[in-house]
């Protein structure tokens, strides 16, 4: 699943730079932003993960996005 959002991201920067009207090498700030983030917080996540469990985590996670 990570590796999708990954690729989703770099397929959506025309689309983005559109939407924004920037060109698409202003836009890139957008995927490096991400994938930064992305890895920075693995290895909190992992932590967490191996501490309470994949399950409460991903459900955790899935209820903050709902509300």
């Amino acid at each position: 699943m990570s590796a999708t959002d990954n690729w989703m991201a770099s397929l959506l920067l025309p689309d983005i730079s559109l939407d924004f009207g920037i060109p698409i090498s202003q836009a890139s700030i957008i995927l490096t932003a991400y994938l930064v983030s992305y890895g920075v917080l693995q290895p909190f996540y992992g932590f967490y993960n191996d501490w309470y469990g994949r399950k409460k985590i991903l459900l955790l996670l899935f209820r903050s996005r709902i509300d």
